[in-house]
């Protein structure tokens, strides 16, 4: 039969605030016959809006004794990384989130996510102010998710 190898390269970003770490993966994969694996590996956010702490403690990293956790960290990094190797994509989730970061940042930093938009860098996607859950739900559940929060 067909033999490969499934190799995983890890490059650390640079820039790392309150522990928080966003790692890059690079994939390769060495085939030795005529089938092929396409593999794509998705970076996005899944960040809970008040499920185990507040928002306030999700979004500045506090009580870390409960989840370890800092939302404006992950998109201060990742709006960075992405702006430095335009090869890279990242998918953003959660409004609520979002919002209040970007209420925060400086035109020049609203510039650069808009120019990231306009590249296809950064999409945004299901759209709702949180991400619903995706077991036992139906659809009332869904669309309150969506739209309260």
């Amino acid at each position: 039969g067909s033999t490969g190898t499934l190799t995983f390269f890890r490059r650390p970003v640079e820039s790392m605030k309150a522990d928080i770490r966003v790692v890059w993966f690079s994939l390769a994969w060495v085939v030795t016959a005529a089938d092929v694996l396409q593999v794509h590996i998705v970076p996005h956010t899944h960040d809970d809006v008040g499920w185990l702490k507040t928002v306030d403690e999700y979004y500045y990293g506090a009580n870390n004794s409960i989840q370890h956790a800092g939302v404006q960290y992950i998109l201060d990094t990742v709006i960075n990384e992405l702006s430095r190797d335009p090869s890279r994509t990242f998918i953003y989730v959660e409004i609520a989130f979002f919002y209040r970061w970007w209420m925060e940042q400086d035109s020049d930093t609203q510039f650069l996510v808009k120019t990231l938009v306009n590249n296809k860098q950064l999409e945004f996607v299901n759209a709702g102010w949180c991400m619903n859950d995706e077991a036992s739900t139906d659809y009332n559940s869904i669309i309150d998710q969506m739209s309260l929060g």
